[in-house]
């Protein structure tokens, strides 16, 4: 395996290693409604940022709609499940997410450069995991 893919691939072991004590959490305290989020988009099938994002999303929805439905640690993990998966898919983190790398942090200096009108300060392979 390249270099190229590794840390995104450990960022999606990291991922699908939260699901699974998420998962193993609802169904020991038989949590219908998370687990129905979950198992939406969950288990993943690769690093594919298609799948990634649509995990994300499901957990933001979580977070945003149902957030009497998890405990404090629970919220925790989902919030560490945004965003790590925000890391691949490089958009802006929401409030509360812990970034891994310093890459998000450089997507969200271009989203708010492109909100504001300014030209981007960086090219698009200065966020590639590796060469081209």
């Amino acid at each position: 395996m390249t270099d190229y893919f590794l840390p995104r691939e450990n960022t999606v072991k990291r991922i699908d290693k939260l699901c699974v004590r998420l998962f193993e959490l609802w169904c020991e305290e038989r949590k219908p409604v998370p687990l129905a989020y979950l198992l939406h988009c969950w288990p993943l099938t690769g690093h594919d940022p298609v799948a990634v994002k649509r995990l994300a999303d499901a957990m933001s929805d979580l977070s945003r709609f149902q957030p009497g439905k998890l405990s404090t640690r629970e919220s925790m993990m989902v919030h560490e499940v945004i965003g790590s998966a925000h890391e691949i898919v490089g958009e802006p983190l929401p409030r509360g997410a812990a970034a891994a790398n310093s890459a998000s942090t450089m997507w969200k200096r271009v989203w708010l450069a492109n909100a504001a009108g300014h030209s981007q300060a960086l090219a698009g392979a200065d966020f590639l995991d590796g060469p081209l």
